[in-house]
C-alpha cells in the first residue's frame, strides 16, 4: 500500500535541498517539493482571502484532504507554516518504507509544527486566523505528516506517531529492546626490538717466539781428524720463528625471546535504559469511550476476589491487568492458547519488570488476557 509522508521546512530552498538529500539517498522520483509561496507580510490585513493564494490554497487543499477535514486545526496550522514562508517536502513510499522517510526527512531538517504554533499562539495568533501577526521561526525537528484519500495514512504531531485508516486512529505501542554487542579496543601494546650490538671481551694466550744465537768460544786444542773433516766451505741455517694469536668467531644459540598473546575471558554486566510506549484511556463524562471504567471495574473486583485478603494495593497489580489486556490484541498471539504462549510471556514479563515475580502476577495478566479473548 502506498502511503505518503511530508515534512514542513522554514525556507523554500531548505525544502528543495532536503528534496535533493533524499533523491540522493534513494528515494528517486517519488519525492516532490510544494510551490514556493511568498512570505507573509506581518500586516494582518494581507492575509489570504479564501479561495486567493495560488500555491497557498493548493496547499490547504493537500492537507485538507491529509486530514480530512478543510477546518481542522491540523490543516490550519501546517497551512499557516506555509503561508509564514514555509514549504512541504511531500515522499511516497510503500508501507515499509515510511520510517525510513520520516527519518530522512527529520535528518534533513523538518520543523516541529506544534512547537512553531506553541510560538505563534504567544504572540496572539489563533488556529484559523491565517493573518495574525508573523512571529518566531522554525528551528525544532521533524513536523511530518501524511495522507492521500483511499489510502493508509502516517503523520507525526510533534514527536507522536498516528497511523489511521477511515476515520479510525491508532497509536503504535513502541518498545525499546536492549542490544549488547561487543567490540575490540586497543587498550595497550608491546613492542618487542632485537638489535645486534658489540662488546669488548678478552682472553690470554701464551705465545712462544725462537731466535738464532751465535756463540763464539776461545779453544787451544790439537786439531783432530774430525776437526780436519770439517775444514772445508759450507753453511748453517737457523731458522728463528714467532707465534702469533689468531683469534676465530663462533656462534652459540644461548636463548629464545617467544612472543605472542594470551587471552582471557571476563563476564560484564550492562545496565541501561530503554523506552515503551503506555497508553493511558481516559474517557470522558458521556462518551462512548467512556465504557474503559468498566474494564477497571472489573479488574478491581477480580483483584479482591484474588489478593483481597492478602493486604496488597490494586495499583501493585494493575499493570498485570493492562499487560494482559494488551497481549491479547497483539497479533503474535492470535489464536494461541494461554498454555502455549506462557512462556513468552513470561520472559517479556520479566524483561520489562525487572524484579516482579511471574508467578505473584501471573494470575493477574492471564485474567486481563482471558477478559479479550474468551
Amino acid at each position: 500500500m502506498r502511503q505518503t509522508v511530508v515534512g514542513v521546512f522554514d525556507k523554500y530552498s531548505a525544502a528543495q535541498r532536503a528534496a535533493q538529500q533524499l533523491r540522493d539517498s534513494g528515494f528517486g522520483d517519488s519525492v516532490f517539493v510544494t510551490e514556493e509561496v511568498q512570505e507573509a507580510s506581518p500586516d494582518v490585513s494581507s492575509r489570504p482571502r479564501e479561495g486567493e493564494g495560488g500555491a497557498f490554497e493548493s496547499v490547504r487543499r493537500f492537507f485538507a484532504d491529509l486530514f480530512g477535514n478543510d477546518d481542522s486545526r491540523e490543516v490550519t496550522t501546517y497551512a499557516e507554516a506555509v503561508r509564514r514562508g514555509g514549504a512541504v517536502v511531500k515522499v511516497e513510499v510503500d508501507e515499509q518504507e515510511t520510517d525510513a522517510a520520516r527519518s530522512a526527512l527529520e535528518a534533513a531538517g523538518a520543523v516541529d509544527i506544534d512547537e512553531q504554533a506553541r510560538q505563534w499562539q504567544s504572540a496572539g495568533w489563533t488556529a484559523g486566523e491565517a493573518g495574525a501577526p508573523v512571529t518566531g521561526t522554525m528551528e525544532a525537528p521533524a513536523g511530518t505528516a501524511a495522507a492521500s484519500a483511499g489510502t493508509l495514512a502516517t503523520g507525526t504531531r510533534g514527536d507522536s506517531s498516528i497511523t489511521g485508516t477511515e476515520g479510525k486512529e491508532v497509536i503504535p505501542v513502541v518498545q525499546e529492546e536492549l542490544q549488547v554487542g561487543k567490540r575490540a579496543v586497543k587498550t595497550g601494546a608491546v613492542r618487542v626490538y632485537a638489535r645486534a650490538v658489540e662488546r669488548p671481551v678478552e682472553e690470554s694466550v701464551t705465545l712462544r717466539s725462537e731466535h738464532a744465537e751465535v756463540e763464539r768460544r776461545p779453544v787451544d786444542r790439537a786439531a783432530s781428524e774430525a776437526d780436519l773433516q770439517a775444514f772445508k766451505d759450507r753453511t748453517i741455517e737457523v731458522s728463528e720463528t714467532d707465534e702469533q694469536a689468531v683469534v676465530a668467531k663462533t656462534a652459540r644459540v644461548v636463548e629464545e625471546v617467544v612472543v605472542g598473546k594470551t587471552a582471557s575471558e571476563r563476564t560484564e554486566r550492562v545496565s541501561d535504559t530503554v523506552r515503551e510506549t503506555r497508553v493511558e484511556v481516559e474517557g470522558a463524562p458521556g462518551s462512548l469511550s467512556a465504557g474503559t471504567t468498566g474494564r477497571e471495574d472489573e479488574f478491581r473486583r477480580d483483584f479482591l476476589t484474588r489478593y483481597g485478603s492478602t493486604g496488597e494495593r490494586y495499583e501493585d497489580y494493575e499493570p498485570a491487568y493492562l499487560y494482559g489486556h494488551t497481549l491479547s490484541s497483539d497479533e503474535r498471539y492470535r489464536g494461541r492458547s494461554w498454555d502455549e504462549a506462557e512462556p513468552e510471556f513470561q520472559r517479556d514479563w520479566e524483561a520489562r519488570y525487572p524484579g516482579s515475580s511471574w508467578e505473584r502476577f501471573k494470575a493477574a495478566v492471564r485474567r486481563g488476557w482471558e477478559r479479550m479473548t474468551s
